[in-house]
């Protein structure tokens, strides 16, 4: 492993991911004749080998594993957030997206749903094997066939997607609700700076009630003027001189 590892290792991808992964200490196998064509990627090479015309792409181990690390990193970040101190992605969003919906404004009972449970699943405890050495220090030594670990990463990266596409539809039907919500309280959801206020409901309960825009129609200022709505303040003109 300490051979591999020292070397510049070049890797021949499969086309399938899902493919077993393998490692050999063997130089890669050639074509045995290359073709003039070329694909769009720099990187790969197209040639015939055991009667077949074959693509063949070879990159660097560490472009290989860095490039997928960072695959991870940003899946986890754009769910999760950085840490469960400061959360943030999809998850601060559904949080803030099911607040609201428990809002008693908007008809819910004041109590979020659940979060599920926020996790750096990357993360882990890696298992040591205790060693003195020359200097007589104990040092930590951890070691990992790297075949495992280019599957592990696969079926990690895996595992992302799909929370990637949970959190994401978890979040489309909360931000939908929500919206159906403000309609049901005679909010417009495209509007933002929407407000409204506290008003004496059915059975001493009070109610929250949209404060509605400024009319001149008379026959507008008649309905609300009936229904008991309080008289618009006039807006203040400076007389002429």
């Amino acid at each position: 492993m300490k051979v591999l590892m020292g070397l510049v290792a070049l890797m021949v991808l499969a086309s399938c991911s899902s493919k077993e992964v393998t490692v050999s200490t063997d130089e890669a196998e050639k074509f045995d004749k290359n073709l003039n064509s070329a694909t769009l990627d720099k990187a790969e090479k197209v040639g015939i080998k055991d009667g077949t015309v074959k693509i063949q792409k070879t990159i660097y181990l560490e472009e290989d594993l860095n490039k997928m690390q960072r695959e991870i990193e940003d899946l986890e970040n754009r769910i999760y957030g950085e840490s469960k101190t400061y959360p943030g992605g999809m998850y601060l969003s559904l949080k803030g997206c099911r607040s609201e919906l428990a809002d008693t404004r908007l008809g819910g009972n004041g109590v979020p749903e659940p979060m599920e449970k926020w996790e750096k699943i990357s993360a882990k405890d890696p298992d040591y094997n205790y060693h003195v050495d020359r200097d007589k220090n104990v040092i930590a030594v951890n070691e990992e066939e790297l075949a495992g670990r280019i599957t592990n990463l696969r079926k990690l990266k895996r595992v992302l997607n799909d929370t990637y596409d949970t959190f994401q539809s978890r979040l489309d039907i909360c931000q939908q609700k929500v919206k159906a919500a403000q309609v049901a309280q005679g909010m417009n959801p495209e509007d933002s700076k929407a407000k409204g206020e506290w008003v004496e409901g059915p059975n001493g309960y009070k109610v929250w009630k949209m404060k509605r825009s400024k009319t001149t129609d008379p026959e507008e200022m008649m309905k609300r003027k009936t229904a008991g709505d309080k008289p618009e303040p006039k807006e203040s003109t400076e007389s002429d001189d």
